[in-house]
């Protein structure tokens, strides 16, 4: 029998209500880094990634263990606004430098394609339990709150950065159910993932 204890609980809780876009159900999609370059991790935006109120401690949790991989340009944005901001409407998003490249990102000595300073460290096994934000995690899904308590959207986003991606998805026959089914897991559970699918597929 499976402990309870080691089943990871979905970061929405079982309260959360969601309103799903029916275009989750045809999108293909499959990241591809070779044309994008990680583009998701350094476009142009007034805020960088937001992030829940839950995952403030996760950041503080892993930046002594990520900061090896930043540039001294994240380290300084870091101490001078912290590994999180609030913004005018309390929402609260990680820096970014000159509103662009997130402070978390590294890049690949060999192509040049930006990464995530957190997954690259979950990857090499050096932290454990937060691969990512799930706002980063997700993308180019995007689950919004709206004014209804506990009431969230999941939309598909069409990002003119992510044109690569559609172009494997296509080549490849790959949904973006698939491809990002992972971090929906982590983000509503499994039983709402199969749910979902079995909703758009009606």
């Amino acid at each position: 029998m499976t402990d309870p204890k080691s089943i990871p609980l979905p970061i929405y809780g079982e309260n959360a209500h969601f309103q799903v876009s029916r275009d989750l159900g045809s999108v293909k999609f499959g990241c591809d880094l070779t044309v994008c370059k990680g583009a998701c991790c350094t476009m142009p935006a007034a805020a960088g990634a937001p992030i829940l109120e839950s995952e403030t401690a996760e950041l503080e949790r892993v930046f002594p263990v990520v900061q090896k991989y930043l540039s001294e340009e994240s380290i300084a944005t870091i101490e001078k606004h912290g590994l999180y901001e609030r913004d005018r409407d309390h929402a609260l998003t990680i820096p970014a430098i000159r509103g662009r490249d997130c402070v978390f990102v590294t890049y690949d000595d060999n192509s040049n394609v930006a990464l995530c300073a957190i997954e690259k460290a979950h990857r090499a096994g050096e932290i454990e339990g937060f691969p990512k934000p799930i706002s980063c995690h997700l993308f180019p899904i995007r689950i919004y709150p709206t004014s209804g308590k506990d009431t969230y959207e999941i939309v598909y986003e069409e990002i003119a950065e992510c044109k690569g991606g559609r172009a494997r998805g296509k080549r490849e026959k790959i949904s973006v159910l698939d491809f990002l089914e992972l971090p929906l897991v982590r983000a509503l559970g499994e039983d709402r993932v199969n749910r979902l699918r079995e909703a758009l597929e009606q």
